[in-house]
């Protein structure tokens, strides 16, 4: 495993871990919470509007966006109440529940089209007052399992890290869906002699699914991920999201705290067109590849897009309505955005310009700074995942540490070169050009580390 990254079968893993923990609010709806919604407006609206602080104003998002859940919730059942006065619409469900595949796939299909497994779980909750709750919610909730597992593959079809994982998750949630299918009547009746409502049943059944998929794909994730691993494959050239859609809603621009969360969304997906260049040009480098380099060299326009359209939405936020936290992110944003495109900059005309200029040159390095150049790659690669993370969490511990680990890179690279030049000097046969070029990809990668800090900079600010 290379430093900073995870396996594919460990974040398959913690994939699968984090579907289990979304079962929580299918819980909380199966005990009527969502009959207190309105505390949970009052409380969210309080914290993010009555504090300045971000750990408060964060808390009190996260309550309103659940109190708005929970009030959806609210609609939801009462319209279900009246809907299933209805004779008609019995009689419907009547028919439904005689076809349970189809109804699996229905639900399946609805939850893709809504984007939320919670929403059709807790409809198919609201209708369990029929004579058909057991035979009604079981399907419903495995189909909004698969359903919500084709939504995960799609979301990450731009990438092939993405693919990879979406096709593992919908595989374990596909396999588990049809073998609780092909022992429906078993599971059923054990869920109806449990003890609680239908509903509740209902809810306990959705998150036994989970953890039974959760704890097939914990056995299984290592094979599973393998297999992935060579059926998905990444394409030839470097990977750059080149879509025109965009983060930067200007509807949310009067309102700083939605707008600078679409900025640092934005700046993450410029961030990742960044990263995967250096990749690229990285794998250019090691290979001679000059088509490759030259492709990743077309990317560095998709960048200077993309930073340009942060800057100019950032223009655009009110200043005065700005508070403390809010104007430290928007500086935050506006300056990695600029390093970023100096990274993507620098990759392109120095990393890049040296394979297309040199790749014909038989020119080798010796073991020794091969591996030293290979070891610095990995740091500034770690570095990335790291400024990346800063960026999401703006954790003030985590910047400070991403400085520190940045000044010990610094004098690991100043040890390093001590050794090159201690090797040159006792090695009259090591040729000057050989030396050079390792100087200069060692100092280019070092260039890329120390404009990747510029983000803890910002973090770190009192």
């Amino acid at each position: 495993m290379r430093t900073g990254k995870l396996s594919t079968h460990s974040i398959l893993a913690f994939l699968l871990g984090a579907n289990l923990g979304i079962t929580v609010t299918v819980q909380l709806i199966a005990l009527r919470i969502f009959d207190y919604y309105s505390a949970f407006l009052v409380v969210g609206l309080v914290c993010f509007l009555g504090f300045k602080r971000e750990v408060f104003r964060g808390a009190g998002q996260a309550v309103l966006g659940l109190g708005f859940v929970f009030l959806a919730m609210e609609i939801t059942t009462r319209a279900a109440t009246d809907i299933i006065k209805n004779p008609d619409f019995i009689t419907l469900l009547g028919v439904l529940v005689h076809y349970r595949i189809a109804l699996v796939l229905f639900a399946a299909v609805l939850t893709f089209a809504l984007q939320s497994s919670t929403a059709i779980i807790g409809l198919a909750f609201a209708f369990a007052a029929t004579a058909h709750g057991h035979e009604l919610i079981l399907p419903v909730i495995l189909g909004a399992n698969f359903g919500i597992g084709l939504t995960s593959l799609f979301a990450g079809i731009s990438s092939w890290e993405g693919r990879r994982l979406a096709a593992a998750n919908l595989l374990f949630k596909g396999g588990t869906v049809v073998l609780i299918l092909a022992l429906f009547s078993p599971i059923a009746a054990w869920i109806a002699a449990s003890p609680g409502t239908d509903v509740q049943q209902g809810a306990n059944f959705h998150t036994a699914f989970n953890i039974f998929a959760t704890l097939l794909g914990i056995a299984f994730a290592k094979p599973v991920g393998k297999l992935i691993e060579r059926t998905v494959k990444p394409a030839r050239s470097v990977e750059v999201a080149t879509s025109p859609a965009t983060h930067l809603d200007p509807s949310a621009l009067p309102t700083p705290v939605f707008a600078l969360a679409n900025a640092t969304r934005e700046t993450l997906r410029l961030a990742d067109a960044v990263k995967a260049m250096f990749e690229g040009a990285w794998r250019a480098l090691a290979t001679r590849d000059r088509a490759l380099a030259a492709a990743v060299q077309k990317q560095d326009d998709r960048v200077d897009e993309l930073n340009a359209g942060i800057k100019t939405y950032l223009s655009q936020i009110p200043a005065e309505s700005l508070i403390p936290a809010d104007q430290q992110l928007h500086f935050g944003l506006l300056n990695f955005s600029s390093q970023l495109e100096s990274v993507a900059d620098v990759v392109d005309k120095s990393l890049c310009g040296a394979v297309v200029e040199h790749a014909n040159e038989n020119v080798t390095l010796s073991p020794a700074d091969q591996a030293d150049l290979e070891e610095l790659y990995r740091k500034v690669l770690h570095r990335f995942d790291t400024a990346i993370s800063v960026l999401a969490t703006r954790d003030r511990a985590l910047a400070q540490q991403f400085l520190e680990d940045g000044e010990k890179l610094k004098e690991w690279a100043i040890e390093v070169q001590k050794r090159h030049y201690e090797r040159l000097a006792a090695n009259n046969s090591q040729g000057v050009v050989a030396s050079t070029r390792f100087l200069d990809t060692f100092n280019i990668l070092r260039r890329i580390s120390g404009q990747l800090s510029t983000i803890g900079h910002t973090f770190t600010l009192p």
